[in-house]
């Protein structure tokens, strides 16, 4: 395959990437939805700034890539959103095929399919810590760019709470920090937020 052949083949699955949609506004305007390719930047951004604003003792290329790959398989087996019921076996095993597409498709990428293995796996320390970033980041636009989201979705602070700490709070990272000072500030902004429970 020629090299354009082979940049077009990779830049048309960055292209599918860009049209996953997410569940939440983006950050441009709130009549567009958010999409994977724009979250994973922001994710890596983040990631990067977080290791060094405090230091972290973490390989910043490593988490890094994580970010940027960490939601690829979506291109194949979509985005579910936080707010419908799902089977987590189910999404599993979508995602675990969406992988073996992807590297049927571009088998020369090893090193990336390897880290989104890996990534997939959270055994060290850089994926667990990408993973919970990954989870805080959607708040963070929301409260950006879409601040009655909840409001609209009719989400209670509580069951919103709920449902994200079930995902993160167990997650062995050095940077739960962030998880525990973004939960106080949204306790002490849920007024504005969200619904009060009935």
């Amino acid at each position: 395959m020629s090299s354009a052949k082979t940049l077009l083949k990779f830049e048309a699955l960055l292209k599918k990437y860009n049209s996953v949609y997410r569940d939440l506004a983006s950050i441009h305007t709130d009549k567009t939805p958010d999409n994977d390719i724009e979250h994973s930047y922001r994710v890596a951004m983040l990631c990067w700034m977080i290791i060094n604003e405090y230091e972290l003792k973490l390989d910043a290329n490593k988490v890094i890539r994580y970010a940027l790959i960490h939601d690829l398989p979506e291109v194949y087996a979509g985005d579910i959103s936080i707010y419908v019921a799902y089977s987590q076996k189910d999404k599993e095993k979508r995602e675990a095929r969406a992988i073996k597409k992807l590297e049927g498709q571009f088998p020369k990428q090893s090193p990336i399919w390897k880290d989104l293995n890996e990534y997939e796996k959270r055994k060290d320390k850089e994926s667990k810590f990408v993973y919970l970033v990954e989870k805080l980041e959607p708040i963070l636009l929301v409260l950006l760019s879409e601040p009655e989201h909840w409001i609209k979705r009719k989400i209670n602070f509580e069951a919103f709470i709920e449902n994200k700490q079930r995902k993160i709070k167990d997650i062995d990272t050095i940077a739960q920090f962030l998880n525990k000072d973004l939960m106080k500030y949204l306790g002490k902004k849920k007024a504005i937020f969200y619904r009060p429970k009935k």
